[in-house]
């Protein structure tokens, strides 16, 4: 809310483009580690069995991670800095202040993911087996140790716990959706891994090795199918009574979201055992790609349903989704919320709709566009300024929306320049 560069001249809510980019980063981490066991455990199995063509599937496959993991993970991951950056300035710095030394530390495990994986595939029969498997482990460590810290900052901005009274590095991290988290996309990335390595399993000519591959591949996704469904059942009733009522029937749209999510698996699930397990000779580049892109979509709903129920926070009871802290609501409803707001450079209540439009900026339109994605226009066309005044008042009503910040001239000026926009 303070330096709201993003927002002052888009007609796209910064919700929306922070979302779009964190879920495929999330999607491509999640593969990144999962990938990262996969190839360790199915090299280790080629060696064991001396079996040099199922050892030429896993340096092939290791060839797609490291372009999906190093290049394509590692540019959408820096985006995921840049917007939040520019959308939520204080959400981001909170979470920077808060978490540093957690952050710090992840920092330390992606570069060993990174280089690691860079020396793993360049290595490919240059070392002996031993080391090899060895650079494959620590790829693993590096990847899923970056998993387990940041599920830890993720988690914590919709059960903070403790924290929003200890101030506490430890009750921040160990929060009470942690372990549930972690758990869950642990098996969101194993069953990723089983359907990532379809695309390689795809393109061998070799039947026998193919139907090896696809076992071994399906194992991972089975595995990955149970974790996923055990740690994110615990999560649905880990997280606060409220915000499970949206999720399971508060909420149609949350609802949907969950329920599109959880049928798409288990369809992803069945469709890639079947194949894997049955007729493994009958996958293809065309059905890999399909049940990816169903992975895909099933992730996303799951994304967009837990950032949204986050919502009216960015961190729960700390601090709204527009960046207004809890603990500085009844002093900016006295001074008004321009005051926090140095960049609007209102000079006086001269002009009624310039103050309104620079409160719109400060409180509604990191989640609002006038026209586009989750447009007001039509919610409120044909209203009058003292019926939204009237909303304005009781907006915190709907659970998923703060309340309204600032002084009566602040939130008459908001109510008569929604009004001109509705015209």
């Amino acid at each position: 809310m303070d330096y709201p560069l993003w927002l002052a001249n888009s007609d796209v809510p910064g919700a929306l483009v922070i979302a779009l980019v964190a879920v495929l980063h999330v999607f491509i981490s999640h593969f990144a580690v999962g990938m990262g066991l996969f190839l360790v455990l199915a090299e280790l199995k080629a060696i064991k069995i001396g079996n040099a063509d199922l050892k030429q599937f896993v340096k092939k496959t290791s060839g797609l991670v490291l372009l999906v993991s190093a290049v394509v993970g590692a540019l959408t991951g820096v985006g995921i800095w840049f917007t939040i950056a520019l959308v939520s300035p204080t959400g981001t710095s909170a979470l920077i202040h808060n978490f540093v030394w957690g952050w710090a530390t992840e920092w330390v495990f992606f570069v060993l993911e990174i280089v690691t994986i860079l020396i793993y595939y360049y290595t490919w029969d240059k070392v002996s087996d031993k080391y090899h498997v060895l650079l494959g482990w620590l790829y693993f460590v590096g990847a899923f140790m970056s998993l387990v810290i940041i599920v830890g900052i993720i988690s914590f901005q919709l059960t903070p716990g403790k924290w929003i009274e200890t101030k506490s590095f430890f009750d921040a991290f160990f929060n009470p959706t942690y372990i549930p988290s972690v758990i869950g996309r642990t098996g969101i990335a194993f069953l990723l891994a089983g359907l990532y390595a379809m695309v390689t399993i795809s393109f061998i000519k070799n039947q026998n090795i193919k139907k090896d591959a696809s076992h071994f591949a399906g194992y991972f996704v089975l595995a990955g199918s149970i974790f996923a469904f055990l740690g994110m059942t615990w999560w649905v009733y880990a997280i606060p009574v409220d915000v499970r009522e949206q999720m399971i029937g508060g909420n149609q749209i949350l609802t949907n979201f969950l329920i599109y999510s959880g049928w798409l698996t288990v369809i992803i699930t069945i469709l890639s055992l079947l194949f894997m397990f049955v007729v493994p000779r009958y996958i293809n580049i065309t059905i890999a790609l399909i049940i990816l892109v169903l992975a895909q979509i099933s992730f996303g709903y799951y994304e967009f349903a837990r950032e949204r129920v986050r919502k009216p926070f960015i961190i729960r009871d700390y601090m709204y989704s527009n960046g207004i802290l809890v603990s500085e609501v009844e002093k900016l409803n006295e001074n008004g919320v321009l005051s926090k707001a140095k960049w609007a450079n209102i000079a006086g209540y001269k002009d009624k709709l310039k103050v309104g439009r620079a409160v719109f900026v400060a409180e509604c339109k990191i989640c609002h566009s006038l026209n586009g994605f989750n447009a007001l226009k039509p919610k409120i066309e044909g209203l009058e300024a003292e019926d939204l005044d009237g909303l304005l008042m009781d907006l915190d009503s709907n659970p998923l929306m703060p309340p309204f910040v600032g002084t009566d001239k602040e939130r008459e000026a908001l109510a008569a320049y929604l009004a001109e926009i509705a015209k």
